[in-house]
């Protein structure tokens, strides 16, 4: 059996992953501003929190229903469109952040042509975490519709709405948690794709391994650096909705909004990478 390192403290991996992304940042800036813009070009549409808070929906009132179902639409297509291109950039991240963490360097050409050989495992494990998002998901929806339906005739028209919004996101804080669960277990398929050319039954159940018995430590790793993302998003996020609030939110306004939140994930999107990475060199056995 292979020894497996001794895991480091938390702070110890955040220290890792933060030396990497300043080494490697300059490396992987195109393909890490490739990716995050992709992923920004939802914008350009109305978002469901934009729509929501500029039609009254809010208060009970029924009238932007279209509007809401559009943005939910817009939404699920932008997701189903923008994810799976953005992801493929990113893995080229992780190629060419592993090979600075290797003491090289690859042009973002090459990375690619890489993380193109890597696509089918890539589509595998996106598909994984789409049918078990949606398997979780939709069953509490569902859960959540069997719930309130016997009181809906119960209750007042006027707060049918509310009654109903407040069961499903409380049946949606509770299907969290084995989504949070999984994607601990889960979260170092995408970088073992990328820079151990597994497949991706493989790869998901590797990170399962590594994971496994470190869980806690790895979700307080996460955690963190999910926490940079977050705020970094929000402010980027919370500065568009302001300037479009302000404007007429015509073409420029939208593209300046896609190209503030895509600079901000420039940023995040290669911390969050080089976090990974460090965990996953942490956890992997000792080859000695």
């Amino acid at each position: 059996m292979v020894p497996q390192n001794a895991p480091h403290e938390v702070g110890v991996v955040l220290d890792q992953g933060i030396a990497l992304f300043k080494a490697a940042f300059g490396s992987v800036v195109a393909l890490s501003f490739a990716s995050a813009l992709v992923r920004s070009l939802p914008y350009f549409y109305p978002s469901l929190t934009e729509v929501l808070l500029s039609s009254g929906v809010l208060t009970n009132t029924v009238a932007a229903r279209g509007r809401t179902l559009g943005a939910l639409g817009d939404l699920a297509v932008g997701f189903a469109v923008t994810w799976p291109v953005a992801m493929f950039l990113c893995l080229g991240v992780m190629v060419q952040m592993n090979a600075v963490a290797n003491g090289g360097t690859l042009r973002w050409q090459t990375a690619l042509a890489r993380a193109w050989r890597r696509l089918l495992p890539l589509a595998g494990c996106l598909l994984a975490y789409a049918a078990i998002f949606a398997l979780i998901v939709g069953t509490a929806l569902l859960l959540a519709a069997a719930a309130v339906f016997p009181f809906l005739l119960a209750v007042q028209p006027a707060l049918v709405s509310l009654v109903a919004g407040l069961v499903g996101m409380a049946f949606m804080l509770v299907a969290a948690i084995p989504l949070v669960v999984l994607f601990v277990y889960w979260c170092l398929a995408l970088p073992l794709v990328a820079i151990e050319d597994l497949d991706a039954v493989a790869a998901l159940t590797r990170s399962w391994r590594l994971v496994r018995g470190n869980w806690w430590r790895a979700l307080v790793v996460l955690s963190v650096a999910g926490f940079i993302v977050f705020a970094v998003a929000s402010l980027a996020g919370a500065a568009g909705m302001m300037l479009i609030a302000a404007t007429d939110g015509g073409f420029g306004v939208r593209l300046t909004v896609v190209l503030v939140n895509a600079a901000g994930a420039t940023l995040t999107t290669p911390l969050f990478v080089a976090v990974l990475l460090a965990m996953l060199e942490d956890l992997r056995p000792d080859p000695s």
